[in-house]
């Protein structure tokens, strides 16, 4: 999976500032979070990862599935999933190809450049450090830092609203891989880009 940023030369106009989403897009986390969740539903008797996602509502963030994981034990189960994938899980982070090269050039563009996340913020801000120290990112957002996570639009909302420039696609672009992030780029007027199978696409398959 990689990021190629030449497609940015072929645009005839920019935005004023691009978010991104983390996990998937940014940084290949899916090993250090299967490695860490493993850890607890072990830890809790229940079936792995495999069987156990399949609870899982796409529609709410990692955090706000853990009562479909492990009912009424699912708020210690998440403080021993952090503190699991904090001591143990960095390790087995991974940037994406060509994303560093690629937020460099739009910062040198002039374009301000977000994470917004629904990921919890204090793993959040450790990757970043680890991954992306020389980059300056606008704002960092995750999990509970707007009233609503994606697939809210509130998030986007709230990061985009203070550069007080008009919320529209012309200005404001959110760049994912879930329906997640789709659906809150388009409840805020911003225009979606996803990344499918490592290449970056618009929703409707035009592809730069």
């Amino acid at each position: 999976m990689s990021i190629n940023s030449n497609f940015y030369n072929q645009l005839q106009t920019k935005p004023k500032a691009i978010s991104f989403d983390w996990d998937g897009t940014l940084c290949d986390t899916r090993p250090a979070v299967v490695k860490a969740i493993n850890f607890v539903l072990k830890k809790y008797n229940l079936d792995n990862w495999e069987i156990t996602k399949s609870k899982r509502d796409k529609n709410k963030s990692f955090k706000e599935n853990f009562p479909n994981f492990f009912n009424d034990s699912y708020e210690q189960a998440y403080i021993e999933y952090l503190d699991y994938y904090e001591k143990e899980c960095l390790d087995n982070v991974k940037i994406i190809d060509g994303s560093d090269v690629f937020l460099k050039k739009l910062i040198n563009s002039g374009i301000f450049i977000y994470i917004i996340s629904n990921k919890e913020k204090s793993l959040l801000m450790k990757e970043a450090m680890i991954h992306f120290n020389d980059i300056s990112f606008k704002n960092i957002l995750g999990n509970g830092d707007a009233i609503e996570n994606k697939p809210s639009p509130a998030p986007l909302i709230k990061a985009f609203y203070e550069l007080s420039i008009p919320i529209n696609c012309d200005n404001f672009w959110h760049i994912g891989d879930t329906n997640q992030d789709y659906d809150s780029a388009v409840k805020a007027n911003v225009l979606p880009i996803m990344i499918v199978k490592g290449k970056l696409k618009e929703k409707t398959n035009f592809e730069f």
